[in-house]
């Protein structure tokens, strides 16, 4: 699990992350808690799938200039 943390932009994240497949790595919106949003993933390697979103979300126009973290999760 992949814990994104941002108080801006919350429904473009999870939209963009819900229809992101990337190296065989799919991310799920499971739910927010305050102004994180945690995503199921697939990824074995929770960093790996960590920085693929970070990097799909700053490849956005409105990501870029976006204050956010995302961080890895043990369930």
């Amino acid at each position: 699990m992949i814990k994104v943390n941002s108080a801006l932009q919350q429904d473009k994240i999870i939209e963009l992350l819900n229809n992101l497949t990337e190296e065989n790595i799919h991310f799920a919106y499971h739910k927010k808690e305050g102004i994180s949003l945690l995503f199921e993933t697939d990824a074995d390697d929770l960093e790996k799938a960590a920085k693929i979103a970070k990097s799909a979300i700053k490849s956005q126009s409105w990501g870029s200039v976006l204050y956010f973290q995302v961080v890895s999760v043990s369930v």
